[in-house]
């Protein structure tokens, strides 16, 4: 077990599994600035469903994980994965991806749920670095992983949802 992430973390997040039930919460609360970071182009009802369909399928220990992140009255806030497995992701590695809805942002929700992803992955182990993909303008999501500890390696990658985008590697480490 690693050391935990989450210090002054609220403790109002609460990490599920991601699926069908979060289909109404993300099609009402993804924006233009969502869509562009997250996902490349805004979610259609069906794309999102046949996602959300194969994400329920996956073990919440498994080597690839969404999770929807909610507040203390069970709504949806934001969410995330947590990929132990995938293109750049090496032995000891887990790669943690965050998000939170319009509505959320700007009151410490982001670094909330990222903290509480990074606790996700450091729950198992043979987990000792977390790989964090930031778009080099998103300041917010800059700031984010800064705040738990990590630094921009100044690499340069495709972004894991569109090729054709760019993103830094981010390196935090949990010894």
């Amino acid at each position: 077990m690693h050391a935990s992430p989450l210090r002054g973390r609220p403790p109002r997040i609460r990490l599920v599994p991601l699926g069908p039930a979060h289909l109404e919460p993300i099609l009402a609360g993804q924006d233009e600035a969502l869509a562009r970071e997250v996902f490349g182009r805004p979610w259609t009802r069906a794309a999102l469903a046949a996602f959300l369909t194969r994400a329920e399928r996956w073990s919440p220990d498994g080597p690839i994980c969404e999770w929807a992140a909610l507040d203390d009255r069970g709504q949806l806030i934001g969410g995330g994965g947590v990929h132990r497995v995938g293109a750049g992701v090496e032995r000891g590695q887990a790669d943690v991806s965050y998000w939170v809805l319009g509505a959320h942002r700007g009151r410490g929700c982001g670094r909330a749920v990222a903290a509480a992803l990074v606790e996700n992955a450091c729950a198992d182990a043979r987990t000792c670095e977390v790989v964090l993909r930031i778009v080099p303008d998103n300041a917010a999501s800059a700031a984010v992983a800064r705040g738990l500890g990590a630094w921009p390696t100044g690499i340069i990658e495709r972004h894991p949802a569109d090729g054709a985008r760019r993103v830094e590697r981010w390196i935090l480490p949990l010894s």
